[in-house]
């Protein structure tokens, strides 16, 4: 079992961090192995809607988006963390979701019709991870998530959609429960199928 944890805050030690990473912790506890990708860290091209098939290549692109396409392919879970900005993920993790358009390219098929067709055949398990103001509205980010899970074929099998009442970076780290939470998720995920409790 391999989980990748993807931080699309600029924040390290922040309450994205912190959260990713408990889950990755759960996940440790039941044998998993992990890695965590900073997004900030990576140096990814916008995406230049090129229309080429870059076959058997996701893009033509040679950047830091490889670790990504790598971790879609080689990993059974993908958590995916976000703060909330302007009611959506981070310019980082935009950045990437753009790049992933090439998952499921508009191809012509051989009978001469168009379509999109799914690249990436090996279906992921996903974990969404938002972190907002406490009065925030986390429909409009799960939207933008859940389209982005559909495309690059990423079942989302749960979330945690963490309302902050403080300005203080990290905080999530005096949430008890919200940090149990977090690391029974890694659990869950990374137990053997059928294990009983």
């Amino acid at each position: 079992m391999r989980v990748c944890g993807i931080v699309g805050s600029p924040v390290k030690k922040g309450s994205v961090d912190l959260l990713v990473s408990r889950v990755l912790e759960g996940a440790r506890s039941e044998g998993a192995e992990t890695e965590k990708i900073f997004l900030n860290d990576l140096k990814i091209r916008p995406c230049q809607d090129c229309e080429k098939d870059p076959d058997p290549e996701y893009c033509l692109f040679d950047d830091d988006m490889k670790v990504i396409y790598d971790a879609l392919d080689s990993c059974d879970v993908i958590v995916l963390g976000s703060p909330l900005y302007f009611d959506t993920v981070s310019a980082q993790t935009k950045l990437m979701i753009d790049r992933c358009n090439c998952l499921m390219p508009y191809v012509r098929r051989e009978d001469g019709t168009y379509g999109f067709e799914r690249r990436k055949k090996s279906r992921n398990k996903g974990v969404f991870i938002a972190v907002g103001g406490q009065d925030r509205d986390f429909t409009p980010i799960l939207t933008t998530v859940k389209a982005f899970f559909k495309w690059a074929n990423i079942e989302l099998v749960d979330n945690i959609l963490y309302g902050q009442t403080d300005e203080v970076r990290g905080g999530v780290k005096d949430d008890e429960e919200t940090m149990a939470r977090a690391f029974e998720i890694g659990v869950r995920i990374a137990a053997p199928a059928g294990r009983t409790e």
